[in-house]
């Protein structure tokens, strides 16, 4: 019984975790570790800095002790994705399909089930990114990071054309930032794949610049879903019917989805039922 209660009062902890704390994490954790492989390559001396000034993050993940924390930490940060995939589903399902006709709404559950599972796979793939680096093996290290990039572009893409189409739950500086982050990752990923195409030696620096604006800006799209699930990206009404309680304030926790736009006691479920019900 003891053990019981400590995983009721653990669950029920977890639960109150707010979402946009979750997806602002995801960006951050993952600001961390770029931050401290990248610092820890150029101390030790590991980074090709006769080739470029600029590395690409990939060279910063393969000598130890960076290799360490590029592993821990980008599988953190895959995990951290996943959730933060399946967040912004329950929210897009529970307040960004429902303002036009049945059919439209139908259309629109139909499209965030498909964004959502391409942003799931972007996620499995960073994993695998952080297990094998390019020393250890290239084609893997280079095929899981290009569906990690061209996955989680698309993702967000796909998320900011609904938001775009139900902007109740959004506001015009929240869509301005999402579609600066989108075309910008967009057009440095366009050039990356081209370049990398053509010749990685003899490209290398513009191609690790690219890398860097993308990762800047996938991060920067991630860290602003949180105006969104924190209720603060639109007007107070909206703000107030995704109130979740017992946490004070406004936005969606970790542990709860809501269907409709002023839900009572008896509509809170947890996120995993409400996703195991939708199936």
């Amino acid at each position: 019984r003891g053990w019981e209660a400590a995983a009721r009062g653990m669950s029920q902890v977890v639960s109150q975790v707010r979402a946009g704390t979750v997806v602002r994490a995801t960006a951050l954790v993952a600001a961390c570790v770029v931050a401290t492989t990248t610092a820890v390559s150029a101390f030790l001396g590991d980074l090709p800095v006769d080739v470029s000034p600029v590395p690409m993050i990939s060279d910063t993940f393969v000598r130890a002790p960076a290799s360490y924390v590029a592993r821990a930490g980008v599988a953190a940060v895959a995990c951290l994705l996943l959730v933060t995939t399946l967040l912004v589903r329950s929210f897009l399902k529970a307040f960004a399909c429902e303002d036009g006709s049945r059919k439209d709404a139908a259309f629109w559950r139909r499209v965030t089930e498909c964004h959502s599972c391409v942003g799931a796979a972007a996620a499995l793939a960073l994993l695998v990114v952080a297990a094998v680096n390019d020393r250890e093996n290239l084609p893997a290290h280079f095929a899981a990071a290009s569906v990690f990039f061209l996955g989680t572009w698309l993702w967000h893409l796909c998320v900011f054309v609904q938001l775009c189409a139900h902007r109740s739950v959004t506001d015009a500086k929240s869509l301005q930032w999402k579609c600066v982050c989108v075309v910008t990752s967009g057009v440095s990923l366009a050039a990356f794949f081209a370049m990398c195409g053509v010749s990685l030696a003899r490209f290398y620096e513009p191609i690790a610049l690219c890398e860097w604006l993308a990762v800047v800006s996938i991060g920067g799209f991630t860290w602003s879903l949180g105006a969104e699930l924190d209720g603060n990206a639109a007007g107070s009404a909206f703000a107030e019917s995704i109130r979740a309680p017992p946490i004070p304030g406004r936005g969606m926790s970790l542990g709860s989805v809501w269907r409709g736009r002023a839900p009572d006691e008896g509509e809170l479920l947890d996120v995993l039922v409400a996703s195991a019900s939708d199936e």
